[in-house]
């Protein structure tokens, strides 16, 4: 893992992704030792940790954004990134430097020589020292992987949020939906606050019985804050909201009834945060808040003949979660579908589930060991009723859906794993801002 003194940032980061290749390992205590190391960057600033199987992302987007609202310095730690790694680590919505990227890789070096950490923690390690040196009041940050033993968890959050269980990783966090939550609700903090759009009955009693134990107040979406969809378009999601200090109609820039739910559990979060302050500096801070959120790839629609979208499909519930989306923005069109998955996720039932929207898929895949090759996908697709071809490049399968969505009046939708999107996103000529 020796990177040369003085290395490129290129070289440097290339090395750090050889850490994700050598090893993955669960627990608190390599990312607390790494910590020490670097003085405890991590206590140099509030925290709000974000976990969940789907919404985590666009939640911590909507709430980062609402915060920054408020007047407050933000940190923004999200995972995975699609173009940069830069993408990980945002102050202010700003993406991490080149300039400061490479100063924290040569300051951190002698210590991930030392002690060999995984990728994600030596990620995390370097997001947080960032967020000290810029002056972050409130990082928001997004769970990896859980939430027990997730390197995030070294925080001691003033708010935990829980999005969504369902079955995802189940080989790592157990194959029950209560397991799942337990190993989800390991980041409530003893007298803290837990923030829980759960809504499978099993999940959220797990959870709040685990709040329980540890003394955390629970405040459930639904409960403590309504809100109702009432519309979904091409440019966004509006709905109606009805809490502690903001009641009446806003609109998410993010497509789908979905995010109308990831906005109101975000504002439920930062009503949390921002406890103590005049409600009606919180309402004005929510009001601008919501409507400005940018998040790339989560139903981003490129206005184009023929249309595409892009999402980051990856499971069953962000398959019907997709669906909902296309059938209120293309009613009755005819879709093409490029997708690509990784080889630990459930493919059938996420081909299945899309299927009921789909007039064709063109099966890919990306680059890199985890992808499932697109030859075994069509094992798993639903071809018996909807025509499927295999295109192993996605510039190709894109090039090809397109081509036939022009000529059916379509749509293309590109979807399934975040690092398919990574390529696609170049073939289609679009990028992730450094703002957002």
């Amino acid at each position: 893992m020796r990177a040369p003194a003085g290395a490129a940032l290129r070289q440097r980061l290339e090395e750090l992704y050889r850490f994700e290749r050598l090893r993955m390992r669960l627990g608190l205590e390599g990312t607390e030792r790494l910590l020490e190391l670097g003085g405890r960057p991590d206590r140099a600033f509030e925290a709000v940790l974000v976990a969940g199987t789907n919404g985590k992302g666009s939640t911590a987007a909507h709430l980062c954004s609402v915060l920054r609202s408020a007047g407050l310095r933000t940190g923004l730690y999200t995972s995975p990134h699609l173009l940069r790694f830069h993408e990980r680590i945002r102050v202010d919505g700003r993406a991490i430097g080149d300039g400061a990227l490479e100063a924290l890789l040569a300051e951190w070096w002698p210590r991930f020589e030392s002690e060999r950490p995984s990728f994600f923690e030596a990620a995390t390690a370097l997001g947080f020292d960032h967020f000290a040196r810029s002056g972050v009041e409130v990082a928001v940050v997004e769970v990896g992987l859980g939430g027990r033993l997730d390197a995030t968890n070294v925080l001691t959050p003033r708010v935990s949020v829980i999005t969504t269980i369902s079955s995802d990783h189940t080989e790592i966090l157990g194959d029950t939906l209560r397991r799942i939550a337990v190993e989800k609700a390991g980041i409530v903090k003893p007298g803290g606050t837990l923030v829980s759009g759960v809504r499978a009955p099993i999940a959220r009693a797990a959870i709040e019985a685990a709040a329980a134990e540890r003394g955390a107040t629970v405040l459930r979406l639904g409960r403590a804050l309504r809100y109702a969809t009432l519309s979904v378009s091409a440019d966004g999601t509006g709905f109606r909201l009805r809490g502690p200090s903001f009641e009446g109609v806003l609109r998410t820039p993010l497509p789908g009834a979905h995010q109308a739910r990831n906005a109101a559990l975000a504002v439920l979060a930062a009503e949390a945060v921002l406890a103590g302050r005049p409600r009606g500096e919180i309402a004005a801070a929510i009001a601008r808040g919501i409507p400005a959120t940018r998040w790339p790839a989560r139903a981003q629609l490129l206005d184009r003949d023929p249309p595409v979208l892009l999402d980051a499909a990856h499971n069953v519930e962000g398959a019907i979660a997709l669906r909902g989306t296309i059938a209120a923005l293309f009613p009755g069109r005819p879709v093409a579908f490029v997708a690509g998955l990784s080889r630990d996720k459930e493919h059938g039932a996420i081909l299945r589930e899309l299927g009921r929207s789909a007039s064709r898929f063109y099966l890919t895949e990306y680059s890199g060991e985890r992808a499932m090759p697109a030859a075994r996908l069509l094992e798993s697709a639903p071809s018996a009723h909807i025509a499927c071809e295999v295109r192993p490049r996605p510039a190709d399968a894109i090039a090809a859906a397109t081509d036939w969505a022009g000529g059916a009046r379509g749509v293309v939708v590109v979807t399934g794993s975040f690092y398919l999107l990574a390529e696609a996103m170049p073939a289609l000529g679009i990028g992730v801002p450094d703002d957002l």
